[in-house]
């Protein structure tokens, strides 16, 4: 019983360390947030809004909001320093952006 399977397989082993999939959000800006891009790796990346956000989940990620390009309206070319629009959601994971934009 489990004799090829490795160290442990047979007791399931770690198994995922997060959620998988988009999880349910709460959008929590009534206007357009101004920021600017932190970190962008092709596909998602960090922002930091220009004002601080007023919510508990702030404190997860230091205030940093999630982007994913999913989330972007017209072009993906993001880079660090790129300033942008966008509106707040929060999630179990913390804030993200979404109808991103960049000005």
């Amino acid at each position: 019983k489990g004799k090829d399977m490795g160290w442990g397989w047979d007791k399931g082993g770690k198994g995922q360390k997060g959620p998988v999939g988009p999880l349910p959000r709460t959008r929590i800006s009534d206007v357009a947030v101004t920021g600017e891009i932190l970190e962008w790796k092709g596909k998602y990346g960090w922002l930091k809004p220009h004002a601080e956000i007023d919510s508990p989940a702030a404190k997860k990620r230091q205030g940093k909001v999630f982007l994913s390009s999913k989330d972007i309206v017209g072009s993906v070319d993001f880079e660090v320093g790129t300033m942008v629009t966008f509106q707040v959601y929060e999630d179990a994971s913390g804030l993200g952006a979404e109808e991103c934009s960049a000005f």
